[in-house]
């Protein structure tokens, strides 16, 4: 039962998150969505240490595990829009599939990007407290 309510806690905080990013993108004016201003908010607190990853491990992992419930309304929409899909279904799916490709080389490669930065950092801190032991 505990760990129930501190999933619900933590799903409840990145919903919190995610409001108020939204609110702020909104408030300021910027291009994107909020979405995407929490996830740089949520990096950046990550790395920074000012959050620990355990802080909202639980509840993003439950809501990873039930991403496609967020799915249904897409489905159903395309339920009742058959008509366009026979029309210019193809367009559609090209569309989709471009974009996805797209996001999914994006995400990669700055995953990658990341790794290497913080592999060089922890080299870089490495090379520094053998200088200092060796010195000593």
């Amino acid at each position: 039962m505990k760990r129930i309510i501190y999933t619900l806690a933590q799903v409840l905080g990145l919903i919190a998150a995610w409001y108020a990013a939204d609110r702020l993108s909104a408030w300021v004016g910027l291009p994107f969505s909020g979405g995407v201003v929490g996830l740089i908010i949520m990096v950046i607190l990550l790395q920074s240490g000012v959050l620990r990853p355990a802080a909202i491990e639980h509840g993003a992992d439950w809501l990873l595990s039930n991403m496609l419930l967020f799915f249904i309304p897409l489905v159903v929409s395309v339920v009742q829009f058959t008509g366009l899909l026979k029309e210019d279904g193809l367009r559609l799916f090209a569309a989709i599939g471009i974009g996805f490709t797209c996001v999914m080389l994006a995400t990669a490669f700055t995953v990658e990007w990341v790794c290497r930065f913080e592999r060089g950092r922890k080299l870089r801190r490495l090379r520094a407290d053998r200088g200092k032991t060796a010195a000593a």
